[in-house]
Parts: C-alpha cells; sequence; structure tokens
C-alpha cells in the first residue's frame, strides 16, 4: 500500500496527475481498490490451495459454504480495513519510511497484546482468536456479536479513508466549498462524520 501510495511522487509523475480536473477521492480510491483486489487474490490463491490439499487429502466431502462464509464475514472486511488503515497512515504521516514503521509498530505492539491474551473485539479487527466456525454459522448471540464487529470494522474503514481524503495534501482542493457548494472535501468530512457514529454506536453494542 505504501508503494502504491508514494509511487506517483517516486516516478515525479505527482504533478501531472494532481493537474488533472478529477476529485481527489479518484486517486485515493483507485490505491485502495487496487491493493484490495491484488490481497483478495492473494487470499483467494490460499482458499482454492485449502481445496485442493483436501481433494488430495480425501478430506471429504468438500463444502465450499465455510470458505465462502469465512471469507465474507472474516477476511474481506479484515482486508478492507488493513488496506484502508494503511492508507490513512501514509497520507497523515506523509513519509513512506515513516508510516512503515508506524504500521509494522502498531502491528507488532497489537500481536504482542494478544499473545499476552488482550484479543479485546474493539482493538481487535482481524477477531484474532475470538471466533471459530460454529460461531460464524449458527444463530445466537455470538454470531450477532460478530456480525456487528464486522460492520463495526467496516465503519472504522469508512472513516479512514474519509480522514485520509481530507488531509490529501494536493493544495488545489483543501476547501469545504465551492462557488457556494459543498466540495468533496465537505462530503468526506460528513462520511467521517457518519461512520465515526456508526463505529461509536456498533462499538457500544459490542462492548455490551
Amino acid at each position: 500500500t505504501g508503494e502504491g501510495v508514494h509511487r506517483d511522487r517516486e516516478l515525479r509523475v505527482e504533478p501531472v496527475l494532481w493537474g488533472f480536473p478529477a476529485p481527489d477521492y479518484v486517486f485515493l480510491l483507485s490505491k485502495f481498490l487496487a491493493v484490495l483486489l491484488l490481497s483478495l487474490t492473494l487470499i483467494a490463491l490460499v482458499g482454492l490451495c485449502a481445496v485442493a490439499l483436501q481433494i488430495i487429502k480425501g478430506h471429504g466431502p468438500l463444502e465450499l459454504r465455510p470458505y465462502l462464509l469465512t471469507y465474507s464475514v472474516i477476511l474481506l472486511p479484515t482486508a478492507a480495513f488493513m488496506v484502508a488503515a494503511a492508507i490513512a497512515l501514509n497520507v497523515l504521516l506523509r513519509d513512506k519510511y515513516v508510516a512503515y514503521a508506524a504500521g509494522l509498530g502498531t502491528g507488532g505492539g497489537l500481536f504482542y497484546l494478544y499473545g499476552q491474551g488482550y484479543k479485546h473485539w474493539l482493538y481487535n479487527p482481524a477477531l484474532y482468536e475470538l471466533w471459530t466456525y460454529r460461531d460464524l454459522s449458527t444463530a445466537g448471540g455470538t454470531q450477532t456479536r460478530i456480525l456487528t464487529h464486522r460492520l463495526y470494522c467496516l465503519a472504522l474503514t469508512a472513516l479512514l479513508l474519509s480522514l485520509a481524503h481530507l488531509f490529501f495534501a494536493r493544495e488545489s482542493t483543501r476547501g469545504l466549498r465551492a462557488n457556494g457548494r459543498p466540495t468533496g472535501k465537505a462530503w468526506a468530512a460528513l462520511l467521517a462524520l457518519a461512520s465515526a457514529a456508526l463505529a461509536l454506536v456498533t462499538g457500544s453494542l459490542i462492548n455490551v
């Protein structure tokens, strides 16, 4: 993600691209979707390898529902959150290597906390060791909590992308109003407020 965000600057084509009359979200969402698609492709390859190994070892019958359910509910929101967090870090910190250090430090710190038994839902976007397939596939309180957490995770994803849009360093589009009408920055601010409110509501539901 960091390489994708800073590639335009390193190739010295950033002024040319920023000179086009395109809104900021075009530059950000294109990178977000590209990295997310790459992540999902790698995840899908792992799933295909797992299916192939299951067939080769004769561990049948082969059921695709567990794979699809796990991918759609657990892995897709987690990948979206990770990519959005990386984009926000790179936009807010400006420097690629500082963003690398902050990202690796945050990830290492979280894994250390998880290893020490601190695996609370609110700071565990991947739901590390907090769910089983039975929890995911069986209707009940745990399934509801998992689905609420995934909504919480997607709300944080929208919040991070909105913040990246608000603090994007393209000087010509910093204002919130143009010709008396709200600009993309204003809509990003509204989305940030709405997604923050949704994250607070879903987070409070998880924490009950």
